[in-house]
């Protein structure tokens, strides 16, 4: 799959009503409508140069655009519960999808013919493209959606340089030791990162592989997340974080990391509550987020842009969008590229207000 490519449609798949207000702030790009026609679209992915199988949410399809032209019947629907943030929310193509064609779904499945009924699990199944249709679900692995929901069902996958499927599941406002409390219940599921063989079996190599209940996990403490990246030059793992009402995050995930959740959100020197008060599961560490939102802006999806094509001073650099302004930020990555590269009032890598974005807005 072409990153890039997946970055320039995520600009070109806007609204046409915000496409007419939006701008650019580099004289050299402009935004272009690609198609039109799409009902609550999550997330897509390239199944070649000029061809996208879109998500639906709400009403569980899966869309194909086919040169820039949105096709009549979809590829496939699926029942979903589609209350709140449940619905059809992740894709990922098998890194060997050339040749086995096999496309990843995450979805809120429904206990109902047809959609809205009531959830039974967050789902994760395996099709395959035929080349016009997705057939044969196969389950992968079934995860809590109910109780603690409607919202926080995270729901982007993604398969990773090393060819493991990961799965980010929110809390289902739920309070256990997953959620750092270390009275509270076990493991059950929510609030992590799996790291998962292609067949839904727990990865060799996962950091609590020696501690019951917790094999299949990669990271936890998350309280919901809509987008996970991977560094193309670093191979290192990025999320957006999103907090309650105040102190959205990006995340960079090491194998083992707490994010802090629910003790902690923002950096830990802003918060009442440290480290000390976190679940501390032998081989997990936390680590401050590299930007922190103090009033929450919704982060959505994060992407690196392996490519020049925007020019060369975006090549390689993080971009995120949110869902509360409609605004795309870009940040220049460190030398290191464990971090941020930023100057001024967001030296501290926290916007306290609006008018601190500034730097970092992009479109």
């Amino acid at each position: 799959m072409n990153r890039c490519g997946l970055f320039l449609a995520a600009l070109l798949f806007s609204h046409s009503a915000a496409l007419a207000v939006a701008t650019v702030n580099d004289p050299n790009l402009t935004v272009v409508q690609l198609t039109s026609g799409l009902s609550s679209p999550t997330t897509m992915a390239f199944i070649d140069t000029n061809d996208i199988l879109v998500l639906q949410k709400n009403d569980g399809q899966v869309r194909r655009v086919l040169n820039g032209v949105l096709q009549s019947s979809p590829v496939l629907d699926l029942d979903v519960s589609n209350n709140s943030e449940r619905g059809l929310l992740g894709i990922a193509l098998h890194p060997n999808f050339s040749t086995n064609h096999l496309v990843y779904l995450y979805f809120t499945e429904s206990s109902t013919s047809g959609d809205g009924g009531s959830p039974t699990f967050n789902r994760v199944v395996r099709s395959t493209w035929d080349g016009n249709n997705l057939v044969n679900q196969e389950p992968i692995i079934d995860l809590p959606a109910t109780p603690g929901g409607p919202n926080h069902d995270g729901g982007i996958i993604l398969f990773g340089p090393d060819g493991k499927l990961y799965i980010v599941i929110g809390d289902l406002n739920r309070n256990g030791q997953l959620q750092n409390n270390s009275s509270g219940a076990a493991p059950d599921n929510t609030g992590v990162i799996l790291r998962l063989n292609d067949n839904g079996a727990a990865a060799a190599g996962n950091p609590f592989s020696g501690s019951a209940g917790f094999e299949k996990y990669f990271a936890y403490g998350i309280r919901n997340s809509f987008g996970m990246a991977f560094d193309p030059m670093t191979d290192k793992l990025w999320i957006t974080h999103n907090g309650p009402n105040s102190f959205d995050e990006i995340d960079l995930v090491d194998a083992g990391f707490n994010s802090g959740w629910n003790k902690i959100m923002g950096p830990d020197s802003r918060d009442p509550q440290s480290v000390v008060d976190l679940f501390q599961l032998l081989g997990s560490h936390y680590d401050d987020p590299k930007f922190s939102w103090l009033n929450t802006v919704g982060p959505t999806g994060i992407a690196f842009l392996d490519s020049a094509a925007l020019g060369a001073q975006h090549e390689n650099q993080a971009f995120v969008g949110d869902v509360n302004n409609g605004n795309l930020y870009r940040f220049p990555v460190n030398v290191a590229r464990n971090g941020f590269d930023l100057t001024g009032v967001l030296t501290d890598l926290v916007a306290d207000n609006a008018g601190e974005l500034s730097p970092i807005l992009f479109t």
